[in-house]
């Protein structure tokens, strides 16, 4: 941001002294919002709140982080990524995402329209052949933005349904056994079988599995070499075990997601390292069009004016008054959270590995640490 800073600074010197004023105004709000070295001692905070919340809630191990245009400020590791085996946590960890990886599937719709393969606004009947009668008109841009009224397969069978192997056609009968939430267009409730839909239609153009897709269309391009589909049988190096608790409190093992039963509604694993690419990726215009990263992130708008807060794959919402794209991840053993902060060129990373637990709550510590102009981090109610 420095090379911003000296040309709104060159801009300013031109104008009268009222108008300096004001611009010297603007540049020490904007300085404010920076992210900034934190001291030893706010630093030792984050530290003890991060542990503090691992021990609470008996999470094995994670890794929170912070990055700037493709550069690690800040990352520190946690705990044991396998308990069994004595694993610690590392910087080369993998780590299940859950539903970060819609951003993914969004992507590669982006750049299917971009190619002229698709359009957001064409009837999802054109790709998915055997679909129930009630889903035929939704459309590709409904599925993006949870707007399509298709129920969520997951919530009917709870996160189990991604420890098993599942056929397309299981997941859509699961979806269809429940009647549509409403009309499609007409309001919004999150629903990984949009998801699920998306990945079928990008393997139904592409003609190859989800997971070659990604590699050849944004993984491999983007040298995210620790980024794949989180297939249980694979040797996956430096993959973190997954855990939860039982009724008695204690820890026990997770099973991996199983890629059949989620493709790309939530089935990906992923490091800091190839977030941190991912995340400098999409300042630049090596995958997306300036016209698609503006649609990618666009407020989708109900037909009652209300804004959902929800875009193709991103939460959208501002907080404390910063523009903040984000998503977060629950499967199998695993919680995760992805906050970009454009304008301030930063992005909050946390991987925790064990279900059911907050990891907002951490991606908020972080960032107040490393932004203190937004002042004392907000109290949570206990997860």
């Amino acid at each position: 941001m420095i090379a911003d800073h000296n040309r709104r600074s060159r801009l300013c010197g031109r104008k009268g002294s009222l108008l300096i004023s004001i611009c010297l105004v603007f540049i020490a709000m904007n300085a404010s919002s920076q992210i900034v070295q934190p001291s030893v001692d706010a630093l030792t905070e984050l530290d003890q709140q991060v542990q503090s919340h691992l021990e609470e809630h008996n999470i094995p191990g994670g890794l929170v982080a912070v990055a700037s245009r493709g550069r690690i400020i800040h990352l520190k590791t946690y705990g044991m990524a396998n308990v069994e085996l004595a694993v610690p946590v590392s910087d080369s960890t993998v780590f299940e995402i859950g539903s970060i990886s819609k951003q993914f599937v969004s992507a590669i719709v982006m750049l299917l329209m971009q190619e002229n393969k698709l359009k957001l606004d064409d009837p999802i009947q054109k790709y998915l052949s055997d679909l129930p009668s009630e889903w035929l008109g939704v459309t590709v841009r409904q599925l993006l933005t949870h707007t399509s009224g298709i129920p969520d397969y997951e919530e009917i069978r709870t996160y189990d349904v991604y420890r098993f192997r599942l056929t397309p056609e299981e997941i859509i009968k699961i979806a269809h056994s429940r009647p549509m939430d409403f009309a499609p267009g007409t309001g919004w409730f999150y629903s990984n079988t949009g998801y699920f839909l998306l990945s079928m239609i990008v393997e139904r153009i592409e003609g190859h599995p989800l997971g070659q897709v990604l590699e050849s269309r944004i993984f491999g391009p983007l040298l995210m070499t620790q980024t794949r589909m989180a297939d249980p049988e694979a040797i996956i190096r430096h993959r973190a075990s997954g855990y939860w608790v039982n009724k008695a409190g204690e820890l026990i093992n997770r099973n991996p997601t199983e890629t059949s039963s989620t493709l790309g509604a939530g089935g990906i694993l992923s490091s800091v390292y190839d977030l941190t690419k991912w995340d400098e990726a999409l300042y630049e215009n090596q995958l997306f069009s300036d016209d698609s990263k503006e649609a990618m992130w666009a407020h989708t708008i109900l037909p009652n004016g209300d804004s959902t807060g929800y875009a193709f794959g991103w939460n959208v919402r501002q907080y404390k008054g910063l523009r903040r794209l984000s998503h977060g991840g629950q499967v199998a053993g695993f919680v995760a959270n992805f906050a970009r902060f454009p304008d301030e060129e930063a992005a909050i990373i946390v991987f925790l590995n064990r279900y059911r637990v907050s990891s907002s709550r951490l991606s908020k510590a972080v960032l107040h640490t490393f932004m203190p102009s937004l002042g004392p981090v907000p109290q949570q109610k206990k997860d």
